[in-house]
């Protein structure tokens, strides 16, 4: 059967969407634009890490205050990632994704408003759920647009996260000398919602079943669920992710990094928001890398097994510096390469051994279990930093990258 009959063979809706999928100037957009939506999502959520010091003063909160605000923040969008393979059934990808980052952007204006804690601790949340369709959503349409390079462009995809990331702090920190808290809100939360609004003109593609009623399609969605948890290899290799206790982007890094930099070295909140940037520099190029390497060499098993072994020793390294010599730029840059790695690593195996039927499944399932131990590690970490100190806290971390490596000897993945 020659292109055109199996074209012919496809139901009208599926006929479109291969034909979207063909298009070379189209996948460069998608991934462009989802992307750079990513980068938003992270900019957005970690340009408070200098903001909420400055915001406890002004609304009279605490560390303990700011634990819990960070945990529930990521208990909420974490949570709520695991419905959107259920949903892609449904709705349009796109759709809920262009709606995701509208009701963010939307959001991180609003904080601007916000004047005692328990408002603060809201507005949190509606901008979680915003941010929660990113993840699954965004990298199972790019995974169905970039078949044979999900590696790549699944990195990009995270490397564009960490590059919010990377900017966030110096950029908050430089704005936060010229204006007051609120205003900067605002500055993040426009480019947000408007290229939220974008999203909503990329065509979606992929096993949507439009001559389906939503009654099937919902079974259909259910079943994949099924199948999924079903899978060795899906399962453990959201574990992986679980059971790291930094590299997702937000959380231990994101809440702690900038006090232990102050208190390890006495300095600003400025300057420890500059060392999060450097931190955050290596997390754009370490990744991507390494995800091209993992599209061409070995199994990617055995990259992550090895990215592993290596946050562990830059963990276990890090509390140990007495000045900000090389050798502690060395530390800091090879932990931000390393990593935050783990995390593109094993988006591509998810993409790797899951069919396109069960893709929005399998993503969904990944990054809820993936992220959801997040808030749990945050306030461990910062019990084990109150009442022990900065050391063990990271000696934990250490060993969690140790556990993600046992786990990968039990996962099946065949030589490329």
């Amino acid at each position: 059967m020659n292109d055109t009959q199996k074209a012919e063979a496809l139901p009208i809706g599926a006929q479109a969407e291969t034909e979207a999928e063909a298009g070379e100037t189209e996948k460069r957009f998608a991934i462009g634009l989802i992307s750079f939506c990513h980068s938003l999502n992270h900019l957005q959520s970690s340009f408070t890490s200098v903001l909420f010091p400055v915001m406890m003063r002004d609304l009279g909160f605490g560390f303990l205050q700011l634990g819990v605000l960070s945990a529930v923040s990521s208990l909420t969008g974490n949570g709520l990632q695991v419905i959107y393979g259920l949903l892609a059934g449904m709705f349009k990808r796109t759709t809920m994704l262009g709606l995701g980052n509208v009701v963010l952007g939307l959001s991180t204006i609003l904080h601007s408003l916000v004047g005692n804690y328990p408002q603060l601790i809201f507005m949190r949340v509606i901008s979680s759920v915003g941010s929660s369709p990113q993840h699954p959503t965004g990298s199972s349409l790019l995974s169905r647009y970039y078949p044979k390079a999900r590696g790549w462009a699944l990195t990009f995809h995270y490397t564009a996260g960490n590059a919010g990331s990377f900017v966030a702090p110096a950029l908050a920190s430089f704005l936060l000398l010229y204006m007051g808290w609120r205003w900067v809100f605002v500055i993040f939360g426009v480019p947000g919602m408007l290229f939220g609004l974008a999203l909503f003109f990329l065509r979606d593609w992929g096993p949507q079943g439009g001559l389906e009623n939503k009654k099937t399609k919902a079974h259909a969605g259910l079943s994949a669920y099924v199948k999924c948890l079903k899978d060795r290899n899906l399962m453990l290799t959201s574990l992986i992710l679980m059971v790291g206790a930094a590299g997702r982007g937000t959380g231990v890094n994101a809440t702690y990094l900038v006090p232990f930099f102050m208190e390890q070295f006495s300095v600003s909140a400025p300057t420890g928001g500059l060392l999060l940037t450097a931190l955050q520099g290596a997390a754009l190029v370490g990744p991507l890398t390494i995800g091209w390497l993992s599209d061409r060499y070995w199994k990617r098993s055995f990259i992550v097994q090895i990215t592993l072994a290596l946050s562990a020793i830059m963990t276990v390294w890090l509390p140990h510096h007495t000045g900000l010599d090389v050798l502690f730029f060395v530390n800091l840059l090879l932990y931000g390469a390393v990593v935050h790695a783990r995390g593109s690593l094993t988006q591509a195996m998810i993409a790797d051994f899951a069919s396109e039927e069960l893709a929005d499944a399998a993503f969904s399932i990944y990054f809820f279990v993936g992220f959801i131990s997040a808030p749990i590690w945050t306030l461990l970490t910062g019990y084990i930093m109150d009442h022990y100190g900065f050391a063990p806290a990271f000696y934990v971390a250490a060993c969690s990258y140790i556990a993600g490596m046992i786990l990968l000897m039990f996962v099946k993945e065949k030589r490329k």
